[in-house]
């Protein structure tokens, strides 16, 4: 039925139970599941010096991207534990609507697997702000679980 499956992970207990069900339908279909985390650095206001912003920025991105490896790194092992072989790992950068909408894109996902809310809190009272938003412009399915 799905051939590419890409779960979004943030760290949350929601993105832990939709790794879980992602795996299942991995197994099930014998799909490939594609593991994505999406590395957002905050804007500094202008006024901050120039040389100042840029060194942050590095900063925030560096411990974005260990942080990424930290997440996808166990996700991969559990994913494998289950008996999972196909397993990649993508990492993007920016806002994560966009940041999981061009992993769909590169992945050539056929199904998006997300937890209903993530670690960014409680933004609306059924859903995330980035599942809802996602569930909307994705060109696949998407499955929100919680």
């Amino acid at each position: 039925m799905f051939k590419k499956i890409l779960v979004a992970l943030d760290g949350s207990d929601h993105a832990t139970h939709a790794l879980r069900t992602a795996v299942d339908l991995a197994t099930r279909c014998e799909a490939t599941l594609v593991l994505c985390h999406a590395v957002q650095t905050p804007q500094l206001r202008a006024d901050y010096d120039k040389v100042v912003a840029k060194k942050a920025q590095k900063v925030y991105r560096q411990i974005g991207k260990e942080r990424a490896d930290d997440i996808l790194g166990a996700a991969e092992k559990a994913a494998r534990k289950a008996g999972l072989s196909d397993v990649e790992r993508q990492v993007q950068e920016g806002d994560p609507v966009k940041a999981l909408l061009k992993a769909i894109d590169k992945a050539s996902a056929d199904l998006l697997v997300i937890g209903t809310r993530g670690m960014t809190g409680l933004r609306e009272i059924a859903m995330g702000g980035v599942a809802h938003k996602v569930t909307v412009a994705a060109p696949c399915p998407v499955l929100v679980v919680k």
